[in-house]
């Protein structure tokens, strides 16, 4: 009888120790996933809305206006994050217990297998002793329930990491939406002691006529739109953003892999599991490469190995970082497989892309490109 094997009831213990419903933890990971994927989708529809606001209006009150609703895009994205996170976590901890029980259930009925075949072959050899079968009973229960407790500690661990997962995906959050404060106190509100305020329309018809305009100087094609012609050899000049210079031949060269690595039939499935529209990036269109080029002018000037060490994802364990300057939790929702390197040009710029296109539709709705191109100064993603 198993009752009768020494360790049966010390492994009994152990399962119930282990005992879990994979399934359910992993339904639940995927419930997250989704209010994830919901959170980041209707984060990027209002960064649109905004945009479009703050691409038809000026003044005071309209800059305080836009500077406040980015930070509703900051905890759509922190709580995207910590949601992602936490649905990671869980994941991996469902895989540890149900591993870790399918081993001790193993060697639990392992154990009587081999119990039973001692028993046997002792009685054989040994009729005239029937109970020094038990030293080696013994010896065999021990084993069996070390090894059992082997897997009962690497759960044990996996829990222990799962909890600080969580904890840290909560912790992390530079900004929540409870944090973001009442609009109605802010500047670009009236109210019966702020009567004037700063709104005032664009004229969109001389900012369409600006940003048609053929550039003067060495940045060649920018401004004129798809499909113009060259001007991304490095080195000289003023592209057509404002004041950025021409990027190097080698920032070139890595934007346009990144972008045939976005566009490529490998990641298409990967695209449309996201939800992600890239079928208007090209490798080859100056325009996409000068917009691209431009953010990571303005967030890394260019250097590859850029970290932000003073900013508040820095001060929380996130610092900034690469060509587009990511965070660490970004950058892992938004690469590509094969691109897991957040320091690697290419690997960063196509993160850096993914989560512009995901947040804001495409590289014109990023808050810096659309201020730019209405003759507004940079804005941060």
């Amino acid at each position: 009888m198993s009752g009768a094997t020494p360790g049966v009831d010390k492994l009994d213990a152990l399962i119930h120790k282990v005992n879990c419903d994979p399934a359910a933890i992993r339904t639940m990971a995927q419930q997250w996933r989704a209010i994830a994927s919901e959170v980041l989708d209707e984060t990027g529809k209002l960064g649109k809305a905004v945009t479009e606001v703050d691409r038809t209006w000026h003044g005071d009150s309209a800059n305080s206006f836009q500077s406040y609703m980015q930070n509703y895009g900051k905890a759509g994205d922190g709580l995207h994050d910590a949601l992602a996170g936490c649905a990671n976590a869980v994941e991996t901890l469902a895989g540890t217990l149900e591993t870790a029980e399918g081993k001790v259930r193993w060697i639990r009925e392992d154990l009587i297998t081999r119990a039973g075949r001692y028993r046997d072959e002792w009685a054989k050899l040994n009729p005239d002793d029937p109970q020094g079968v038990n030293k080696g009973l013994e010896e065999m229960g021990k084993k069996a329930v070390s090894d059992a407790e082997g897997w009962v500690s690497k759960a044990n661990t996996a829990l222990s990491e799962a909890k600080t997962a969580l904890t840290d995906a909560l912790k992390l959050r530079t900004v929540t939406y409870e944090s973001i404060g009442d609009p109605l106190l802010r500047d670009f509100v009236p109210t019966d002691n702020r009567t004037t305020l700063q709104w005032r329309p664009t004229d969109l018809t001389r900012s369409t006529e600006l940003a048609g305009a053929n550039p003067t100087g060495g940045g060649g094609g920018g401004g004129a739109g798809h499909g113009a012609s060259g001007g991304y050899g490095g080195g000289g000049g003023v592209s057509s953003a404002g004041d950025v210079p021409a990027p190097r031949a080698q920032v070139v060269e890595w934007i346009k892999e990144a972008l045939k690595v976005i566009r490529s039939p490998e990641m298409a499935g990967v695209m449309r599991s996201r939800g992600i529209d890239v079928s208007d990036l090209d490798p080859n269109d100056p325009k996409d490469i000068e917009r691209i080029w431009t953010i990571i002018h303005h967030e890394s000037g260019g250097n590859p190995s850029a970290i932000n060490n003073w900013d508040i994802n820095a001060k929380n364990g996130v610092p900034s970082q690469g060509l587009m300057q990511t965070i660490p939790p970004t950058f892992n929702t938004h690469s590509l497989p094969g691109h897991k390197q957040i320091l690697e040009p290419v690997d960063n710029i196509i993160a850096g892309v993914l989560y512009t296109y995901k947040r804001y539709g495409d590289l014109a709705h990023h808050p810096g490109i659309a201020s730019l191109e209405r003759g507004g100064g940079y804005r941060p993603y």
